[in-house]
């Protein structure tokens, strides 16, 4: 079987807040540590990004501590922007989307139910969702579909040989895991669906849940998929950037 190495690529972090962000109403009193992260799949199909960034101006708006250009991070494994392949967004909140249009070769994969809430529906232009999403970084993503390059996913799909997308709403109204082939077995960049491994061990979401309901199904699938509990992986852990083998400026291979 075909299989991939996996890399977190730190582009902002850490960041520090109440516990209470990451673990959905507890830990109020706790202080803790976030990042923010894209992924490099490096294998037959790739590179495969999973997520992108965001662009300096953006980091700027929204006061990112500690901002490095996504495209200067990646280049820490020696890939250029027009050798990603394909560029698969987790979800289009503003912190995983942005960075599209510096890709501008790749394909580009997307939940057709995320599409359609932030692209259509009226409910996206409410106060609680613009924090989360900001329609300029639609822009890209609309250049893309014009060129050819938006692909638009229902369900599961196979984006490859060893590589999977897997549909896992809950944190938004489509968000799309990638399982994942590698040489420790079947691996799951779980973006979102959970920020922190302490979000995917203890069954707890996350204060950003669009449906609580969906969200524990999504966990409860994703952690089906893993050849071991540990490779299940968040979205934004610092523990994502100390816990493994750093191998350039803000990337480490976590498989």
């Amino acid at each position: 079987m075909d299989t991939y190495r996996i890399y977190a690529l730190r582009y902002a972090g850490p960041e520090e807040s109440s516990r209470a962000l990451l673990m959905w109403n507890r830990d109020w009193d706790q202080r803790v540590e976030r990042a923010y992260y894209f992924w490099c799949l490096v294998g037959p199909e790739g590179p495969v990004l999973v997520d992108c960034g965001v662009t300096p101006e953006r980091a700027a708006q929204r006061g990112l501590k500690n901002f490095h250009h996504p495209v200067e991070v990646l280049a820490g494994l020696g890939i250029a922007p027009h050798e990603v392949r394909h560029l698969v967004l987790s979800h289009l909140h503003w912190d995983h989307c942005g960075g599209a249009g510096f890709f501008p070769q790749a394909q580009v994969h997307v939940g057709q139910a995320e599409w359609e809430f932030w692209s259509t529906s009226p409910l996206a232009q409410r106060s609680i969702c613009t924090i989360l999403h900001e329609p300029g970084d639609l822009d890209a993503l609309v250049t893309a579909q014009q060129e050819g390059r938006l692909h638009l996913h229902t369900g599961y799909a196979r984006l490859a040989p060893g590589l999977e997308l897997v549909p896992a709403p809950g944190h938004s109204p489509g968000l799309m895991a990638v399982k994942v082939a590698t040489e420790k077995g079947e691996a799951v960049l779980a973006s979102d669906c959970g920020h922190t491994f302490a979000n995917l061990r203890e069954d707890w979401p996350s204060i950003f849940i669009f449906n609580l309901p969906q969200w524990l199904e999504s966990m409860e699938r994703l952690r089906g998929l893993v050849a071991a509990p540990e490779l299940l992986f968040p979205g934004h852990d610092i523990e994502l950037s100390k816990g493994y083998e750093e191998v350039a400026p803000g990337v480490t291979r976590l498989v």
